[in-house]
């Protein structure tokens, strides 16, 4: 390793260091000592990430108000960036709230945080075309019960014991926080772009297993077999129609393989 490698190296380890070690190869001059310099890129480095991460979880801001600058603090001090692009040093925070004493014992945040960084990024995903009406009446009869309806790749099913999407509707609309409330029941919400805005909405309990086994690219027989399950045999494919119009008018359906 050549020794401009090496101490590119040990600068990026100070600066992403607590401690902040010296470094025996800078200099300082008359405005300033190595060690001041080295404090100025610390800080400045710190800085960037919270002001990134501060862009991507506006919801998880007005869910946790004052508070939410030490989440961050805490967040980068235990998690420094390891990827070249900052953009990404958000993926953790989600783990992060839900595994790091004092957020731990708050498990809206974690729940926040993840619909936040799942909106992030579906907005940046690749922009992919959707399946209508048209195409669908395009498969032979003998083919349905080996096809599969693959959502959008950046689609996203997350499970919420609180209202956290109300957190991120307020934050989107520039209104007044609304209050956090636990649910009386656990609900799942899904997040998807079908065009050029993120979108996102509850989903019923009717609906779940269908598009839980959608996800997980099951063919259309067994999404018909999960509503069985639930509703019976007979109401199973009228309401697996029903739920194969809405998925047509959210553009959720990105490809059919007919196998």
């Amino acid at each position: 390793m050549s020794g401009l490698r090496a101490m590119q190296l040990q600068l990026a380890d100070a600066l992403r260091s607590e401690a902040m070690p010296s470094l025996a190869l800078l200099r300082g001059d008359g405005v300033a000592d190595a060690t001041s310099r080295l404090a100025v890129y610390h800080h400045g480095y710190r800085a960037r990430l919270v002001e990134a991460l501060h862009t991507e979880f506006p919801g998880l801001a007005l869910l946790a108000g004052k508070q939410f600058a030490r989440v961050l603090h805490d967040y980068v001090t235990a998690r420094p960036s390891s990827h070249f692009n900052i953009r990404w040093h958000g993926e953790g925070l989600a783990t992060f709230l839900g595994q790091t004493a004092p957020w731990s014992n708050r498990p809206a945040l974690a729940q926040m945080a993840q619909l936040d960084w799942a909106i992030s990024t579906a907005f940046d995903a690749a922009d992919h075309a959707t399946i209508g009406a048209g195409e669908l009446a395009q498969v032979p009869a003998d083919a349905w019960a080996t096809l599969r309806l693959h959502p959008l790749p950046h689609a996203r099913l997350l499970r919420a014991t609180h209202n956290v999407d109300a957190f991120r509707r307020a934050a989107d609309r520039h209104m007044a926080r609304p209050s956090l409330r636990r649910l009386r029941q656990p609900r799942h919400l899904l997040v998807w772009r079908p065009a050029l805005e993120v979108r996102y909405r509850p989903v019923a309990p009717a609906e779940l297993p269908a598009l839980q086994a959608a996800l997980d690219g099951e063919t259309f027989a067994t999404l018909c077999a999960r509503l069985a399950e639930r509703h019976g045999t007979r109401a199973a494919l009228p309401r697996m129609a029903a739920l194969l119009g809405q998925w047509l008018d959210d553009g959720l359906i990105g490809r059919l393989d007919m196998g």
